[in-house]
């Protein structure tokens, strides 16, 4: 399966963090999200989803259970089903490479139903 940029669900989830969702199968999902400084998602957990991210761009900082470290580019985390994770934004644009299994139906659908961000070049 090819995914086009013209073709990726994007959105504003709010709070200085946009998602693009860049491909899905029956159970594996990716998206990219980028955060501005000071932006976040609170820590929460999936019952029966692992997630695993990777660091593209810029600097989080990122919970995963009781611990908390500052990721750069390169570095990663999983998250098991039920495990705490959290994640702020250190510096404006940072990207991460967010990967779920199985897929998370909850956000598709988020997706769908909010209109795409026209000036975000890379939509285009």
């Amino acid at each position: 399966m090819f995914v086009e940029l013209k073709d990726i669900l994007f959105s504003d989830k709010g709070g200085g963090v946009t998602q693009r969702l860049l491909g899905r199968s029956h159970n594996l999902m990716a998206g990219e999200m980028i955060f501005q400084k000071g932006s976040r998602v609170m820590p929460h957990s999936h019952e029966h989803h692992q997630q695993f991210i990777y660091i593209v761009a810029g600097k989080f900082e990122i919970q995963c259970g009781d611990e908390k470290r500052i990721l750069g580019p390169g570095d990663c985390l999983y998250a098991a089903p039920g495990e705490i994770h959290g994640t702020l934004g250190l510096e404006d644009n940072s990207i991460l490479l967010d990967i779920h299994n199985p897929i998370r139906y909850d956000l598709i659908e988020d997706e769908r139903n909010k209109p795409a961000r026209a000036d975000d070049p890379r939509h285009k």
